[in-house]
């Protein structure tokens, strides 16, 4: 297992505009929530510290039955981490970025050129986390990847944490996507997980240690941040109860906000190099590509949705093959 984080480090150290993007989104997020909180702080402090907890549990169950942490990653976190894929991707096959570049505009018109809209992004990065977790569910033995030994609640734990790790599964497929220059992302998409079905053990297994490292890098985050909160809360008057749970609530947003805003990217950036220098050595197999889609529905879908776009490709009037095939600049 090779990690390379000193590259990927020094691979995302060059795309810093995409650091301080994340950073500004997070921590507008984190002041937004620096709001609310003190808004039920102040009902709290009128009504008792139990219409606090009350309306904060119904309001973060409202939440997740509207979507808002989804429809904010459909329509703008999306956006942002492929634009940054595509930067990741450009410096590891080209060595470098193009001269003179707004980073940021960059990225997000190579995401515009290939997805067209944030739908089909949306739509792509969907059925890729759908295929992988099935494939790692029926086709791949991912037990070897961490053996737990005992009992059955181990085994959920040790698949948890695959799961978990499927972010950066997916995220490395998109990366594919941008290499091959493929106008047809469905395609390239499905090519990616075929690929990725033959080197599932190499290219997973790092996934799950960075999972693993995700974790303790949180820990480590929270610990720093809880640090300075609680001698802030130590110094508070012992009847303020609820000022001191919205230290603690932001201690750990801002511990988990580091991990988006630094940790995420390398790691990100490590599984991309993992898969792509895989996906190099490796032709796709059709025997593979019948069994993932005897497998998996989604897979199938994702055909259908490469067929059809083959369909609207080569109907267009008056462009030519080479003009659709044109990578932008």
């Amino acid at each position: 297992m090779d990690l390379q984080l000193g590259r990927a480090f020094n691979i995302v150290s060059q795309t810093m505009p995409y650091i301080l993007y994340r950073a500004m989104i997070y921590g507008a997020l984190c002041g937004a929530m620096l709001v609310y909180l003190a808004v039920l702080g102040l009902i709290g402090a009128v009504f008792g510290s139990g219409a606090f907890l009350v309306l904060l549990v119904l309001s973060a169950g409202a939440g997740a039955m509207l979507g808002v942490g989804r429809l904010l990653g459909e329509y703008f976190l999306y956006l942002l981490k492929a634009g940054h894929i595509a930067l990741i991707t450009e410096i590891i096959t080209q060595g470098t970025l193009p001269e003179g570049i707004n980073q940021t505009e960059w990225g997000k018109e190579r995401v515009k050129h290939y997805f067209k809209e944030l739908s089909v992004l949306s739509l792509v990065d969907q059925l890729l986390k759908g295929i992988i977790g099935v494939l790692n569910r029926t086709l791949f033995d991912v037990m070897t990847i961490l053996p737990i030994p005992g009992v059955e609640g181990a085994a959920k734990f040790s698949q948890r944490i695959v799961d978990f790790s499927l972010t950066y599964v997916d995220e490395s497929i998109i990366a594919y996507t941008f290499k091959t220059k493929n106008e047809n992302v469905f395609d390239a998409a499905k090519t990616g997980i075929v690929l990725y079905a033959q080197a599932w053990k190499s290219v997973l297994k790092n996934a799950v240690a960075l999972t693993l490292l995700s974790y303790a890098f949180v820990f480590a985050c929270t610990v720093l941040w809880l640090v300075p909160f609680g001698v802030l809360s130590l110094l508070l008057p012992a009847t303020w109860t609820t000022t001191k749970f919205i230290l603690f609530i932001l201690a750990l947003f801002l511990g988990f906000s580091c991990k988006w805003i630094l940790f995420d990217p390398i790691a990100c950036t490590s599984t991309i190099l993992t898969f792509l220098k895989e996906a190099d050595s490796t032709e796709p197999d059709p025997e593979w590509e019948a069994r993932i889609e005897q497998a998996c529905d989604k897979f199938r879908e994702l055909k259908d949705k490469a067929a059809q776009k083959f369909q609207e490709m080569s109907g267009r009037p008056g462009e030519a093959p080479e003009a659709r095939e044109a990578d932008p600049q």
